[in-house]
């Protein structure tokens, strides 16, 4: 995981604001295509910047702050951590550059596919930042996931095939792949890989390498009564044990 040091989000209007820290996108990054999750010292939750299309900076507001930390992605690049210290009544800016990884495929056949009760699905991988809770702060049950690589089909026959970043060198955590309902883009399934075991995390994800073998076989988890889970990618888990094997 690749540290640069300043700031950070919100959208479009600043100069209202008395305070504030502009995220400044480099060329040939795609604004409808970042993802930041934030956390500022007074605040417990902390926040997202909401995505969109044609725009050169996003803005946030540090009227209250004194630090300010951020997990940043846009896609294909390396994932970047801020940790700033805010001062006095100066607005700050950052330039976001992109380190670009290579690419790393996941081959897939779903199995089971009864389990989805016919609805069809795309599907898309997520990146599980289970060391961004002690960084932010945050209580061990609010887990950060992050979507990487694009939303890809699963074909007739069970195969589809998924293009990540390769997180090998820098990013520890783990990638989990998730179904979303065509029509809803409601997560209706959680894809657990059945094997082989040296690739797979105790929570139902794959272990970050640089390479996966040629065909792994998943089966969809559609159980998942106490996962509460936003667009952003916000989870929060209960103490409860999943009904879904891993």
């Amino acid at each position: 995981m690749r540290s640069a040091a300043a700031g950070m989000l919100l959208a479009v209007a600043c100069c209202a604001q008395t305070r504030y820290l502009e995220i400044e996108l480099s060329p040939g990054i795609l604004s409808e295509s970042i993802f930041i999750r934030y956390r500022l010292d007074s605040d417990d939750l902390g926040g997202w910047v909401q995505p969109r299309p044609s725009v050169s900076s996003y803005w946030i507001s540090t009227l209250h702050a004194t630090r300010i930390r951020a997990l940043l992605y846009a896609p294909s690049c390396a994932i970047q951590t801020l940790d700033l210290p805010l001062s006095g009544s100066n607005n700050q800016k950052y330039s976001l550059n992109c380190q670009t990884l290579p690419k790393v495929v996941i081959t897939g056949l779903l199995t089971r596919k009864e389990l989805l009760a016919g609805r069809e699905v795309n599907l898309q991988a997520r990146y599980v930042a289970r060391w961004a809770q002690p960084f932010f702060g945050f209580d061990p049950q609010l887990i950060t996931t992050v979507p990487i690589g694009d939303v890809v089909n699963v074909s007739p026959d069970g195969h589809f095939k998924l293009q990540i970043p390769d997180f090998s060198e820098d990013s520890p955590g783990e990638i989990q792949i998730w179904a979303r309902e065509k029509f809803s883009d409601k997560i209706v399934a959680q894809l657990l890989p059945a094997g082989p075991q040296s690739i797979k995390t105790r929570m139902g994800g794959l272990k970050i390498q640089s390479d996966y073998p040629a065909e792994i076989v998943f089966v969809p988890c559609t159980e998942h009564p106490n996962r509460v889970q936003d667009a952003f990618g916000f989870t929060l888990r209960s103490n409860d044990a999943d009904a879904c094997e891993r």
